[in-house]
Parts: C-alpha cells; structure tokens; sequence
C-alpha cells in the first residue's frame, strides 16, 4: 500500500484520470490507491514502478535543460505590453486611493481643528446635547485622520513610485522587442 500517493502524480507530472488510464485501471481504484486504501492490482503496480524507475534515471539536470517552449515575437511583445497595461491600472487606482486618503485627511484635520475653535472661542454655556455632538463630530474627525494618517499617504507614495519605475522598465523592454 502507498502512504503518500498523492505525490507520485506530482512526480510524474500525470493528473489523477491520466494515471488511471495509463496503468488501465479505474480513476476510484488510483484514488483509494493514492489514499493509502487499497493495493493496486498486480499489472498496475509493475506497471507503476517502471514509470516511477524512469523518472528517477532521468537526470534532473537534464530536466532544466531542455528547450524552452519556442515563442512568437508577438506573444512576447503581446505579454509585455499586458504586463504594461496591468501595471497602469494598478498605478492609477493607487494614485486615486493616495488621493481619496488625502482628502480624507485633511477633511477630518479641518473638522477637528473647527471643534477645537468653536469650543474654545463659545464662552455660554452649551446643552448637553450639543456637546455631545460636538464630541461626535471630534470623534469621527480622529477615526478619518487615524485611518488615512501621512505613513498610509507616504505608502501610496512609495507604491506610486514603484510602479512607475516598473512602468519604465516595461516601455524599456516593449521597444527593446
């Protein structure tokens, strides 16, 4: 019985049907097989070990050797410039995000410095109410400065920054092919 079948389909690069119909037995049968259940019949386990023998005679440097898969220069080009194309979307939602959290910001930074002016510049005294709104208004102006503090802003920078130096390189290697 097999105790880690499911990496011999990994070793041999054959999925689960595949080696069911190479060793001409049932897709059930490998799995219980593979699951450490079941033997398999006679004829599949020789059959399985002289797989399992050529694999390990195979040099594996020889596996990292072999031909790259031939491209088009299209292709190529084609993926280039998908590349180029993924990175400027990513570049322009990052830019708007910089921009959303700036104008978050500095929404809750005039907010709250607003509250800090009316309280200190109002000398009656103010219902209970209204000072609890005014708190509110102090409370939801903290969260927004928090939540889009300048390190956020300077990480969108950074990431905006990058992004367009991959952009450069993109071009660089879509007019280089």
């Amino acid at each position: 019985m097999m105790k880690k079948g499911n990496t011999i389909g990994d070793l041999l690069g054959i999925q689960q049907e595949e080696m069911a119909m190479l060793l001409v037995i049932t897709a059930s049968q490998w799995s219980m097989y593979a699951s450490g259940k079941r033997n398999l019949p006679e004829a599949a386990q020789l059959k399985l070990a002289k797989m399992l023998a050529f694999v390990d005679k195979l040099d594996k440097e020889e596996l990292f050797r072999m031909p790259p898969v031939r491209q088009t220069e299209s292709e190529i080009n084609n993926f280039w410039e998908e590349r180029s194309i993924t990175n400027q979307r990513k570049l322009k939602l990052a830019i708007a995000r910089l921009e959303t959290c700036r104008a978050k910001y500095k929404k809750g930074f005039i907010a709250w410095h607003l509250i800090d002016f009316l309280e200190t510049q109002e000398e009656e005294e103010r219902p209970k109410w209204q000072e609890k709104h005014l708190q509110n208004i102090r409370d939801r102006a903290e969260a927004a400065m928090q939540k889009n503090n300048p390190e956020l802003q300077e990480q969108y920078e950074f990431k905006i920054r990058l992004l367009q130096y991959e952009e450069q390189l993109l071009k660089d290697k879509i007019s280089t092919n």
